[in-house]
């Protein structure tokens, strides 16, 4: 997204208009900033400016930046760590440009993303005033170890704009700026080399947050170093309450009554990768009518208290069904969305709503009835995300979060839309409705909690027990265990799945996928056991006093490095085998050095000193010897179950799975699985029991429940990518085969690639790409390598290390010739072999001397100068140690 504002056609559109008045402690935040950033001066300053959500920190910045910088013609860089914040940051520039003095008369505004509503970095110009970015997009840019065809570094167009601002002053904005001291955000902020600090002398760091500081030391280090002043202001949340400035939040628990499967492919995306809920689950929350119906209800239970109510959807239709229920009971509703996820020649989308639809339905929703009641404002206002890009409404009194989601940064959007208190044009209270489904596996959901919303008293009790729903779930994995095997299973003691505590982890995750760059700080939960605790503290201890590589801090780390790297720890501290409870010991590991690397602190350990309250071995015990029996014994399970101020239903979720767990710890103890203190005999035992195991499994299957079936999602168009007619077009000019190393048919990966890489400014189109196997593609990265070309680039030859090609070795001898072929090639960088002839089964021609054919234009003197290392890497890598040479041949000559 790229805007090049007329100022002086602004000034005049509000001549007739005054401009938002700031509050106190807006102004007063004003006057620190002058302070501490002598701007035109040459002077550098850094410091963090501390608002609560809600306070206006982007607009006290933006005022403060056209007022102050903007005039001086100094270069602004907007950081945000996600693409949601950077919408919001651009449209209050727009909305303050005409406070620009009348000295300026354009600004050039630039969104860069991998969104595909941003700018691509590439088209940064330099004539470019103000870059919103996200972070991640501008660590990458920044210093790039791209390569051209010629093998030299490419400069992006981020580089080129801070490199043209080197004798000049230049201001920085670091949104969320508690995220700075992240491995890959401190880097690129102040490094020795090559970051923002080194490359400009005369910089400028200002730092925004609603969360003033950390409770880790080494965090508060790392904040003095980028932020040298420190804090420069901050507001105190609970007086701007009192002054009626924020209105305090009421968090409202709704769950939907909806189960969800949750099977490994999602439960990888959700725990292990953190990314945030994929398109086709979310497609089966926004069309379940159910669901939907549940939102409607809860709106109307206590449409009188809610007031003024904003949904959040996350599909066009869902918000139609939203409105054409909540006006079939006469409340005025109306709905804004900008994306149609359909056939773009169909009546749907040639209905949608255009942008002149959204702002009529906007204003309607944002304007107070006037004195003859001509107008009729809207109650509720259904949405699909746009109300989180700063669209300002300061009468809303409710908002309803209709999904949980792992973003804590989007979270607070949302949530913001109802923070503005009685001087703001708000209410004294606003009401956080969080709609919640039942997920059959944990996952992580970003918390209200964590935004410093709310007080204890205002937060549902789920959320206050939020670490005890990894009990819950690891007891319901346990019985499912049992339900699956037909009663077979025996349950683990009480001791190995209940937990005596769990360290916190607080660790910032970055996703590798260009699509969704982002940096999310997520608190996780380590469950400890008896017979693991000893093992966890001296494997803190050992990990907190050793060296770790920089490697641990970084935000995103590759899953196959973690897993090599966790394994020799987890072979001297711990048991594999019994130690690797619910197959989260590696996870758990991982989490836990990972917090102390980006941290250098140990995560706090919190003892669950109720839990002998919880042992269901006991109670199944006391069962037995009270030789309860039929009625007795159940009336006796729901009474506990349902007794106030217990967890057995946190845990267990419903009476059908605690009295399944009851049953289990009896049968142990009948089979002598449990030491127990009765001399009664087995078979006196039997008697008691109700049902046989078998009897017992046919009325757990009476109310099995249904899983959901995920049907196919239509194949969305992408701005990064070729059409799917497009790429058959492409791989069919390439002979349905990789360019690179020949792989073909049943078994192999075939990608369409770019040749000169999208993030750089590549083209996506037919001419730009090439056919790739997943190896070849996942190895040439962000690289410019055209191996439809038969002839190098390079004016030198590249250095030949056997370790850097490790991972293009074939472990099958079958195809060798693949992995060799893939090896010279990519050391040529182009298609450079033709041939290769090696020894075969039942061909003895070439058993001890291999013959490699190039294409001419391609120097065999380069390989041969490294055929010592060719010859280690064929008799190593690809298993073949009785080869005792290689010749190298073209069109003219043979070595």
């Amino acid at each position: 997204m790229y805007e090049s504002i007329n100022l002086s056609k602004q000034r005049e559109l509000h001549t007739n208009s005054s401009s938002k008045n700031p509050f106190q402690h807006q102004i007063e935040s004003f006057d620190a900033l002058n302070k501490v950033f002598q701007v035109g001066k040459g002077k550098s300053g850094s410091g963090i400016l501390v608002l609560p959500t809600g306070a206006g920190k982007t607009f006290t910045a933006v005022r403060w930046l056209c007022r102050n910088v903007v005039p001086k013609n100094i270069k602004i860089l907007w950081l945000a760590p996600s693409y949601y914040l950077l919408d919001q940051a651009a449209a209050t520039f727009r909305e303050n440009a005409r406070e620009v003095p009348e000295s300026r008369q354009t600004l050039n505004i630039r969104c860069v993303s991998s969104s595909p509503s941003h700018a691509r970095a590439s088209s940064i110009q330099l004539s470019d005033d103000v870059i919103f970015m996200t972070i991640p997009t501008a660590i990458s840019n920044l210093n790039s170890n791209a390569k051209d065809k010629s093998n030299e570094p490419i400069k992006t167009a981020f580089r080129k704009f801070i490199e043209n601002n080197q004798q000049t002053e230049f201001f920085v904005v670091i949104d969320e700026a508690h995220h700075t001291p992240a491995y890959g955000c401190r880097n690129l902020l102040i490094a020795e080399q090559d970051s923002l600090r080194s490359l400009i002398p005369n910089l400028h760091l200002l730092g925004l947050t609603a969360t003033p500081t950390y409770t880790e030391k080494a965090k508060q280090g790392w904040l003095s170093k980028i932020f040298i002043n420190g804090i420069i202001y901050q507001a105190d949340k609970e007086k701007l309450i009192l002054q009626g400035i924020l209105a305090r939040p009421n968090y409202i628990p709704a769950p939907t009554g909806k189960e969800m499967e949750v099977d490994d492919r999602l439960y990888d995306q959700l725990t292990n990768k953190h990314k945030d809920l994929p398109e086709e689950i979310i497609e089966i929350l926004a069309k379940d009518k159910s669901r939907n119906n549940a939102i409607v209800n809860t709106y109307l239970a206590e449409k009188e208290s809610y007031g003024k109510t904003i949904i959040f959807a996350d599909r066009w239709y869902q918000c139609v069904y939203l409105k054409e229920q909540l006006i079939k009971k006469g409340i005025k509703a109306d709905a804004i969305y900008s994306h149609i996820d359909a056939d773009p020649n169909s009546a749907e989308a040639r209905n949608k709503q255009t942008q002149n639809d959204n702002q009529r339905i906007l204003k309607q929703f944002a304007t107070k009835p006037d004195a003859n009641n001509n107008h009729e404002p809207l109650d509720v206002l259904i949405n699909v995300r746009m109300l989180t890009e700063g669209a300002d409404v300061p009468s809303v009194q409710t908002v309803f979060i209709t999904r949980q989601t792992k973003s804590q940064i989007l979270m607070t959007q949302m949530i913001g839309r109802a923070l503005r208190g009685p001087k703001a044009g708000g209410s004294s209270e606003a009401n956080i409705v969080l709609f919640f489904d039942e997920w059959k596996r944990l996952v992580d959901w970003a918390d209200p909690v964590n935004e410093n919303g709310g007080t204890k008293e205002t937060l549902p009790s789920k959320r206050e027990r939020y670490p005890l729903e990894y009990i819950s779930i690891r007891l319901v994995e346990e019985l499912a265990k049992s339900f699956e095997n037909g009663g077979d299973y025996k349950m683990l003691p009480f001791s190995k799945i209940f937990p005596v505590g769990w360290y916190k982890t607080e660790i910032i995750y970055g996703d590798a996928d260009e699509s969704q760059e982002s940096m999310e700080e997520v608190t996780e939960f380590v469950m400890v056991y008896e017979h693991t605790l000893k093992r966890f503290q001296d494997f803190i201890n050992f990990i907190f006093e050793s060296y770790l590589s920089d490697e641990w801090s970084k935000e995103y780390l590759e899953p196959e490095w973690i897993k090599a790297e966790i394994q020799a720890w987890v072979n001297v501290y711990f048991d594999y085998e019994s130690d690797n409870i619910g197959e989260k010991l590696n996870s758990s590991l991982a989490k836990i050095v990972r917090h102390i690397a980006q941290n250098e602190s140990i995560p706090e350990f919190h003892s669950f000193e109720d839990r002998h309250l919880y042992d269901v071995d006991k109670l199944a015990q006391k069962i037995i010897d009270l030789s309860l029996i039929h009625h007795s014994r159940k009336k006796y399970l729901e009474e506990e179950f349902s007794k106030a101020n217990t967890l057995w239903k946190t845990f267990y979720k419903s009476f059908k799975n605690f009295e399944t767990a009851v049953h289990a710890s009896e049968m142990k103890i009948v089979d002598g699985v449990l030491i127990t203190p009765d001399e009664s005999s087995d078979e006196e035992r039997m008697k008691r029991f109700v049902y046989t195991n078998d009897e017992w499994k046919d009325s757990m299957l009476m109310d099995t429940d249904v899983t959901p079936i995920i049907s196919p999602l239509p194949v969305m168009p992408v701005m990064r990518e070729l059409t799917e007619k497009e790429k058959r077009q492409v791989k069919e000019r390439d002979g349905k085969a990789c360019l690179c190393c020949g792989a073909s048919g049943k078994g192999v990966k075939l990608q369409v690639d770019h040749v000169f890489p999208f993030s750089l400014g590549g083209k996506t189109n037919i001419e730009n790409s090439q056919t790739l196997c997943s190896i070849c593609n996942k190895f040439k990265g962000k690289n410019e390598i055209d191996f439809r070309s038969r002839k190098t680039f390079l004016k030198q030859p590249k250095e030949f290390n056997s370790l850097d090609f490790l991972s293009l070795t074939a472990k099958d001898q079958d195809i060798n010739t693949q992995s060799l072929t893939r090896i010279i090639n990519f050391f040529y960088n182009c298609n450079a072999v033709t041939q290769i002839n090696w020894h075969q089964v039942n061909s003895a021609k070439y058993y001890k001397v291999w013959e490699i054919y190039l294409h001419s234009g391609n120097d065999p003197e380069w390989l041969l100068f490294n055929k010592s290392e060719l010859l280690e890497l064929i008799h190593n890598y690809l298993g073949c140690p009785r080869v005792e040479d290689v010749k190298i041949l073209d069109n003219r000559f043979s070595r």
